[in-house]
């Protein structure tokens, strides 16, 4: 069961790094499109396409799981 208890903690802790992550670009992203260089931008260009690829292959990852869970065989306990 360890396993299963570090999967969820990984989960959290996902949760809570992107909590994070969101709460840092609402209160700087302002001042990032108001300071950034020309190479600065051409780093977030690259950044954000890195990050929604990301965010696209965990959707699928979640999907499949739930998928998953609401078809595997239930068990006692």
């Amino acid at each position: 069961m360890s396993d299963s208890t570090s999967f969820l903690d990984n989960l959290k802790n996902l949760g809570l790094f992107m909590s994070v992550a969101l709460e840092h670009i609402q209160a700087n992203g302002d001042g990032f499109v108001k300071d950034a260089t020309g190479i600065q931008v051409r780093h977030f260009e690259r950044s954000i396409t890195q990050i929604r690829t990301l965010a696209e292959q965990t959707e699928r990852e979640f999907n499949k799981l739930e998928y998953l869970m609401a078809n595997r065989p239930r068990n006692s306990g």
